[in-house]
C-alpha cells in the first residue's frame, strides 16, 4: 500500500511539474483574450511573406506550433498573471527590455540541452501579446540562426 501511495505521490508531483508550458496558460486564459490563435507551425509560412519565412525557415522546421493571445481590454490584469505564471514555472528570462512604457520580454524553456519552447511577451500602448513556440532547438541551432541573419547584441 505504501509504494502504491508513493508511486501516486510521484505520478502527481511529476504531472504538477510539467504544467509549466506556454500551452497551459494559453488554454485557461484563450477566453479572456480579444484574439487567440494557435496553429502548426507549418501554416506559419501561409501568413508570412517568402523573404521573412526564408529568415526563419531554420527556427520553423524544428518548431511543433505556435500559440497566440492578445489582450486589451484587461492587459494590465493578464501581464500581472502572465508574471506570475512565468515566475512559477521553469522558463528562464533570457532578455526584457522597455522603452518608453513599451515593453518586451523574451523567455525560454529548456529541458536536455535544448529548448523546447519560446515565449515572447509585447506589452505597447495599453496591449499585451503573447506569443508561444513549442520548439525542439539547440544551442547550435539558435547561434546558427545568430549568425546566418547577422544578428548582434552590442
Amino acid at each position: 500500500m505504501k509504494k502504491l501511495f508513493l508511486a501516486i505521490v510521484i505520478l502527481f508531483l511529476t504531472s504538477c511539474a510539467t504544467n509549466t508550458s506556454f500551452n497551459d496558460f494559453y488554454q485557461s486564459n484563450q477566453k479572456e483574450s480579444d484574439f487567440s490563435l494557435g496553429l502548426n507551425a507549418s501554416i506559419v509560412r501561409t501568413f508570412l511573406p517568402s523573404e521573412d519565412y526564408e529568415d526563419i525557415k531554420p527556427i520553423l522546421k524544428k518548431a511543433k506550433h505556435v500559440r497566440i493571445l492578445v489582450f486589451s481590454e484587461n492587459s494590465e490584469q493578464m501581464e500581472t498573471k502572465f508574471n506570475k505564471f512565468i515566475k512559477k514555472s521553469k522558463f528562464e528570462k533570457v532578455i526584457k527590455v522597455k522603452d518608453d512604457g513599451d515593453k518586451i520580454g523574451f523567455f525560454i524553456l529548456e529541458k536536455k540541452d535544448k529548448i523546447k519552447e519560446i515565449v515572447l511577451e509585447i506589452s505597447s500602448d495599453g496591449d499585451l501579446v503573447l506569443l508561444g513556440l513549442k520548439t525542439n532547438l539547440t544551442q547550435n541551432d539558435i547561434n546558427s540562426f545568430i549568425n546566418d541573419n547577422d544578428i548582434s547584441f552590442n
